[in-house]
């Protein structure tokens, strides 16, 4: 039993590192225009009482993984301790560099074992 937890957190990590490995960081992350846009014009999703999900369109973890490995992603902003769904999940916003579209990942819940992955999105979508 304990030997498949260790596996599971194994692949989890192996993932955050592909994920890592191919992303740009965002180096000092400030708070952006996109970031304060978001999250006021979505606040509703972000309550102690909100089981919604935000509505957009949906990536599958196998399709995340092909996005990662297959473009040059740049983070936008990281934004931790995020109420959403029930659960507490870390956001984390990315940018394509070849056509602008974001993909927006949150990942939390029970040791971080949930992951919602969102995208392409508009930057008319976020703010």
């Amino acid at each position: 039993m304990y030997r498949s937890y260790f596996l599971i957190l194994l692949l989890v990590a192996s993932l955050e590192g592909i994920a890592a490995e191919h992303a740009i960081p965002a180096g000092q992350q400030i708070t952006s225009e996109i970031q304060t846009g978001f999250n006021q014009r979505y606040k509703d999703y972000f309550g102690v009482n909100s089981q919604a999900l935000l509505p957009f369109p949906k990536l599958e973890v196998q399709e995340w993984k092909k996005v990662i490995a297959s473009r040059l992603l740049k983070i936008v902003y990281t934004e931790p301790d995020k109420y959403y769904n029930n659960k507490v999940y870390s956001f984390t916003l990315y940018q394509a560099a070849d056509d602008g579209s974001y993909y927006l990942d949150a990942k939390g819940g029970f040791w971080g074992m949930d992951e919602l992955v969102y995208g392409p999105l508009t930057e008319k979508e976020l703010k």
